[in-house]
């Protein structure tokens, strides 16, 4: 018997994690993404090294959750899997965006002083950069973490940024994932990007680091 596949629309509702509220001396938003099998809410434990009088953190999460053990006590998310992937992208921008135009509605005319930094870890890396693709929101600073790029992507698809964008790409030498990274494509794109660019390659395996992640931060926030 031949099967069909049908749909129906959903209005649902998704979680975001913020460091804190917005105050009047917010200079920085941040967007992050976690990696395949974590959760917003610990993955936001790494930022913990930035000030949140200045620094504003939202944490979006996967849309998909399932549980990582047998014991079904651990729970992590996914962006998408290679299933009905075109639907999954197009919710994970929806949510994305309404997620951002929360925090800017928050902000108020406060949105116009900041600067506006992502980082993605892993599997989030294509996520972020589809959705920066499809909104184009201001990019003053983009950190991809053991991340690859979408194999669709192509050197015009990365228009959102600009001459004053910066964009570190950050890559630990023992993760074990790393086969799975096109590092020359990577430090190919970062030569070819019209904007400020650094490919770092630390001591480590397949986390955020917190003084690596510091490092980065001083190139535009020495006060952080």
């Amino acid at each position: 018997m031949e099967h069909h596949q049908q749909w129906v629309p959903l209005q649902v509702e998704a979680p975001f994690y913020t460091n804190g509220t917005v105050t009047n001396k917010t200079e920085h938003l941040w967007m992050v993404l976690h990696g395949y099998g974590q959760l917003a809410d610990h993955f936001m434990r790494r930022f913990d090294i930035l000030n949140t009088d200045r620094h504003h953190v939202v944490g979006c999460q996967g849309l998909s959750r399932f549980y990582l053990d047998k014991q079904y006590q651990k729970v992590g998310a996914s962006w998408m899997t290679k299933l009905d992937r075109e639907a999954d992208i197009r919710h994970q921008q929806e949510y994305l965006s309404n997620v951002f135009e929360n925090r800017l509605s928050e902000l108020g005319d406060q949105k116009d002083h900041l600067k506006f930094n992502y980082l993605a870890f892993s599997q989030g890396g294509a996520t972020l950069l589809r959705w920066l693709k499809y909104y184009k929101p201001k990019v003053d600073n983009l950190i991809l973490w053991a991340a690859d790029m979408p194999k669709e992507f192509t050197l015009d698809d990365y228009s959102f940024l600009s001459p004053d964008s910066t964009v570190f790409i950050v890559l630990g030498d023992r993760d074990p994932f790393r086969t799975f990274i096109d590092i020359k494509k990577q430090k190919e794109l970062l030569n070819s990007l019209n904007c400020n660019s650094k490919f770092i390659n630390f001591d480590g395996g397949h986390h955020v680091r917190r003084d690596v992640l510091e490092e980065c931060v001083k190139h535009f926030d020495d006060k952080f």
